[in-house]
């Protein structure tokens, strides 16, 4: 409730101002980020650690000068348990969750490819 209250407020604070209000009424709380929970697709690269797996994600990006596309690579850190423990290939979809560590922002939702 108080999240929400905190970024409607920092959303809308142009508003307040003109609709009327002076801007001492205006809330100098911090603003909180509410990020979405991402789904990401990657190919798992290392299982060597219990309960955790690195997943390597790629995506394609403009070069900012040359406008031409580029690859880049991101690795996750991701939690995987027993019942969805990829191996070392495996093609798997992540989804957002807690901070379930220092690195580890991920959980392994599916195994959609396995390797070959």
């Amino acid at each position: 409730m108080q999240s929400a209250m905190l970024r409607g407020s920092a959303v809308s604070g142009s508003s307040l101002r003109s609709s009327g209000l002076r801007s001492s009424t205006v809330s100098r709380a911090p603003v909180v980020v509410v990020k979405a929970v991402q789904d990401v697709k990657g190919i798992v690269v290392s299982t060597s650690m219990q309960n955790t797996v690195v997943v390597s994600v790629e995506r394609l990006t403009p070069h900012p000068k040359y406008i031409k596309r580029i690859s880049k690579t991101n690795r996750f850190y991701a939690h995987a348990d027993e019942a969805t423990k990829p191996k070392l290939g495996d093609y798997v979809r992540l989804e957002g969750c807690r901070p379930l560590s220092k690195t580890k922002r991920f959980k392994v939702a599916e195994v959609i490819r396995v390797a070959q």
